[in-house]
């Protein structure tokens, strides 16, 4: 996005692998021993990578964070107790949950927000199944419990499929998305929460957790959300989704939904990133 936009941005790799979802005309330098870091450069870092906030440290250049999640940032400051004495020069994230907490706890001036964003052209509606998609990997033990609990309580809806979400390709999560009339969130210290947005976005009702991050986009209106460890109560609001197919609550819920998704979009993701960093290259 930058580099469409003029900006002379590189991806640095540290070490020289590419990942697969880079496309092949993403501007990309490695961190070898010869790499320079000239005096203009910015460079931004991941939350956690303590070792990079420290190695970059040494040189009289700019430094940001790009947070993504709040839960990590003191992985990121192991030596240190804030992120101007880390010689950070600003701090940007992704949600305004993680804002709140870089303003509120860890007293930074302003915690800019770059929106995450999904494919719409991807994440869309289509011929719904009576079935329940969920997402496991954060949640395992839990995911077992609701499931456990929902057939114990609702016998009659014990035929409903589970689809796990595991190891699949984007193409796959969203074939299992859109045909799916029912979500199970199982997200757990979030600083955002993609699949909720993309369970939206797919025409499902969703059911389940924020993991915190997820409050920048909650409301009663757009999902069942239960409180955290209420797994029973989950299972609870995962009939009651259930009984909301082809009525009218629940196609409303739907479309608050959809209307919430519909807000996370890659032109908007551009416009602020351009603006951000062209702030940011002018000062």
């Amino acid at each position: 996005m930058l580099a469409r936009n003029g900006f002379d941005a590189r991806i640095l790799l540290i070490d020289e692998q590419r990942d697969s979802h880079f496309s092949e005309d993403v501007p990309t330098e490695s961190l070898v021993p010869e790499f320079r870091i000239l005096p203009d450069d910015l460079f931004v870092i991941p939350e956690p990578w303590d070792v990079y906030v420290r190695q970059l440290s040494k040189h009289p250049i700019r430094r940001y964070v790009f947070c993504q999640n709040h839960f990590y940032i003191f992985h990121g400051l192991q030596h240190t107790r804030s992120y101007a004495e880390a010689g950070i020069d600003t701090v940007f994230c992704c949600s305004e949950v993680i804002s709140d907490y870089l303003t509120g706890v860890m007293g930074l001036d302003r915690a800019p927000v770059i929106h995450n964003a999904i494919n719409h052209a991807l994440f869309k509606p289509m011929e719904k199944r009576r079935q329940i998609a969920v997402m496991p990997r954060k949640m395992k033990v839990e995911a077992r419990f609701i499931e456990g609990t929902f057939r114990q309580r609702y016998p009659e809806l014990a035929n409903v499929p589970w689809v796990e979400i595991s190891n699949k390709p984007e193409t796959e999560v969203a074939r299992i998305l859109g045909e799916s009339a029912v979500f199970l969130a199982l997200g757990r210290i979030e600083g955002f929460g993609l699949p909720p947005i993309e369970a939206m976005a797919s025409g499902c009702i969703v059911v389940g957790f924020t993991g915190d991050g997820g409050r920048s986009f909650a409301t009663p209106d757009n999902g069942h959300w239960c409180e955290p460890e209420d797994w029973v109560g989950c299972a609870d609001r995962l009939a009651e989704a259930l009984g909301e197919i082809d009525t009218d609550a629940g196609r409303l819920r739907i479309a608050s939904a959809h209307a919430t998704a519909s807000e996370y979009t890659l032109e908007r993701m551009e416009r602020e990133l351009v603006a951000f960093w062209q702030a940011e290259v002018d000062r």
